[in-house]
């Protein structure tokens, strides 16, 4: 049962979040908020021990909300309050931000595999069949079991069979270490480069988590462990040039080569090379 509250904005409490508030983003919801008031209230449920009385209210969801009243000094805030416990709040704090366009590919993957996660953990493991452990429906926030896991969230959340899967295999492969190290760079929505990351082995993860504290561009951190390219033989590769213009060029220019090189064509008379450079030698005079 849910029901509408206008609380204290210092009375609510705010736990470890799913999805951290970006301030940026708080700072221009904050703004909207200061110009046409809060649209969608905040999601909490009640917690009368939370930090020893001193917060009543525990946020489920709406933080970038919660952190732009605060910007503009709310000392009240609606809310909409629900009866749930610590792992059906995560539930909805999941739902809510699995519905919402901006999410990264990276929060897309991390709700995913957390919302699975919670759900097997409060009514067991689901396969194809149904719930093997389970038939409690003590859940009717979130959904009833009886179907794939899977299919309640490509069902609930409108995801296609593919999307599902990419998200799956970053949320469920991704170094923990790795997720956080690629948090607010270009790499974060980048799926084709989050799924590359999440096929590696998990010490190479870590490590390339750990090239990140130095170098903040994933795609050079990759590319540092490719082999270095033989060094080249710059004399060789000058030679080969040489021989190729040589080849390609006519009897004038091979004539006025020689000469700027400083070798007499005179000096290589009566060879093969000599007869052509007389021949040039004499167009050349001609002209």
């Amino acid at each position: 049962m849910a029901s509408f509250k206008t609380i204290p904005v210092s009375s609510i409490f705010v736990g470890e979040r799913a999805r951290p508030v970006d301030e940026e983003v708080a700072t221009a919801i904050a703004a909207s908020m200061a110009d046409r008031g809060l649209i969608n209230p905040l999601t909490v449920r009640s917690t009368p021990a939370a930090n020893g009385g001193t917060t009543p209210w525990t946020l489920i969801a709406g933080g970038h909300r919660l952190f732009g009243a605060k910007l503009n000094k709310w000392e009240e805030i609606d809310v909409i309050v629900v009866s749930a416990d610590a792992e059906e709040a995560q539930l909805i704090e999941i739902s809510e931000n699995l519905y919402r366009n901006d999410l990264t590919a990276l929060d897309r993957g991390i709700f995913v595999a957390k919302f699975r996660e919670l759900y097997e953990e409060k009514f067991g493991k689901i396969g194809r069949g149904g719930d093997r452990k389970s038939n409690r429906n003590d859940c009717g926030l979130i959904f009833t079991p009886g179907r794939e896991i899977s299919d309640r969230i490509k069902d609930r959340f409108g995801f296609g069979q593919r999307t599902y899967e990419y998200a799956s295999r970053i949320g469920l492969k991704l170094h923990p270490a790795l997720r956080n190290a690629v948090r607010g760079t270009d790499a974060e929505n980048d799926q084709k480069l989050l799924l590359k990351l999440a096929g590696l082995p998990e010490a190479k993860q870590a490590g390339i988590a750990a090239g990140l504290k130095i170098e903040p561009d994933v795609r050079k951190v990759l590319g540092a462990d490719k082999p270095a390219a033989p060094p080249i033989d710059l004399q060789a590769a000058l030679l080969k040039k040489l021989t190729a213009a040589w080849d390609e060029a006519d009897e004038q220019t091979r004539y006025e080569f020689l000469v700027h090189a400083g070798i007499d064509p005179l000096d290589i008379s009566g060879t093969a090379l000599g007869d052509m450079m007389d021949e040039a030698r004499r167009e050349a005079v001609a002209a």
